[in-house]
């Protein structure tokens, strides 16, 4: 079975290049075709507009990259007319990706994803969304409800009564959280869990109905301004180099509008760059075009801590297949994709070849540090790192 998902794969990406090869050779005989017809004094007909594409994303800070190109008109110079869509999670946008209903989407690396692509849904991961850099202070934080915390306390010192939020099973803060548990010695057994959206945990920590959550800016603010919730810590103390987001395109956009995803792709690089000549979520004016966009608090998204895409585009590749194999080890992924099947960089070094390569890629941490400056609500710098030795270890796949 694994095997036959991987040839099914691989040749979709075969079929995928002599499609681009075909689509490009239709478009250099139609284009000879229409400059013998305007030397015959026919009419033209070949400006139809700008291409339509559609984006879903939920309404995080983190796509800030692909907001800011919108803003700026790197879509609409490319041709392009952006639809944002709201979308609940990147695992009930996969279907729509394959149909071609959605074009685009962002979300976070997790169980459902590697199942859709070990089935061979037809999606792929093709640029960074939000990835940590050792040493940066993460905008998910794990936070503690005020009546179980107590200064200086680790995850070792809770109670059997316990209870942790998890957006869901085999999502990245279930990851996280499990890398927490093993640096403390302790298993999922010495804890309780409860699956409950993001958007809902406020409200269930207030009813004392949970204890803990991993969750990231800014909902984390609004759980420590209504709750009096604690840090215990950033989740990139725990997981010091986690991919945590990826933009996605169905594989109907890849292999009939080719050439329109490499120029979205190009648009979001532009964004990226922009993005950290702005200054990231601090920048008033980056806030702004996040807050219009999703109707969010401007004051709350200039206290996040930012993202740091990687300038290049670039994704953690390690990262990725390091959280599939410990979601295979829970059972919640059946079947392991290969890296193939999962990441496509194709059109990303085609946009690159035309935006160009920046030399030094990687953000520095001390740019994070910078713009906490400049922050309504100053953040603390990552002190420690704390990365679980030989995770997943045994006991925490059971």
């Amino acid at each position: 079975m694994a095997d036959g998902t991987r040839l099914s794969r691989s040749n979709g990406r075969e079929r995928s290049t002599r499609r681009r090869f075909l689509a490009g050779t239709s478009v250099a005989a139609a284009a000879g075709v229409a400059g013998c017809n305007g030397l015959l004094g026919s009419s033209d007909e070949s400006n139809t507009g700008p291409e339509t594409v559609t984006f879903g994303t939920l309404t995080i800070p983190a796509v800030a990259e692909v907001l800011v190109a919108k803003d700026r008109g790197y879509f609409e110079e490319r041709d392009i007319e952006l639809e944002v869509e709201r979308i609940q999670s990147a695992q009930r946008a996969t279907p729509q990706l394959a149909s071609g209903d959605l074009d685009t989407a962002t979300g976070s690396v997790g169980a459902g994803l590697f199942n859709s692509m070990a089935q061979d849904v037809e999606i792929s991961v093709v640029a960074d969304q939000t990835q940590y850099w050792r040493g940066q202070p993460s905008s998910n934080k794990v936070l503690i409800r005020p009546e179980k915390y107590s200064e200086g306390m680790t995850l070792a010192d809770v109670s059997e009564d316990f209870t942790i939020a998890l957006h869901g099973k085999g999502n990245v803060d279930a990851y996280i959280w499990a890398r927490l548990l093993q640096r403390n010695d302790m298993t999922w057994g010495d804890v309780r869990t409860r699956e409950i959206l993001y958007t809902n945990m406020t409200g269930a920590m207030s009813a004392g109905e949970i204890d803990a959550a991993a969750i990231p800016d800014p909902l984390g603010l609004g759980m420590v301004n209504e709750t009096g919730a604690k840090r215990l810590l950033y989740a990139s103390e725990v997981a010091p180099r986690m991919q945590i987001g990826v933009y996605l395109f169905g594989e109907p956009f890849m292999q009939d509008r080719p050439e329109i995803a490499r120029r979205w792709l190009e648009a979001y690089l532009l964004g990226v760059r922009e993005y950290y000549e702005l200054g990231g979520f601090p920048s008033d004016e980056v806030a702004s075009i996040v807050s219009e966009e999703f109707d969010l608090r401007k004051n709350l998204i200039k206290m996040s801590i930012p993202s740091l895409p990687h300038k290049n585009g670039r994704l953690n590749r390690e990262s990725i297949m390091s959280q599939q194999a410990y979601h295979h080890c829970r059972g919640e992924v059946e079947e392991q994709a290969e890296e193939s099947a999962i990441v496509d960089e194709s059109l990303l070094e085609e946009a690159l070849d035309d935006v160009g390569r920046l030399d030094d890629p990687e953000p520095a941490v001390e740019t994070i540090n910078e713009w906490g400056q400049t922050s309504p609500k100053p953040y603390s710098e990552l002190e420690t790192i704390d990365e679980p030795e030989g995770f997943p270890a045994d006991p925490l796949c059971e």
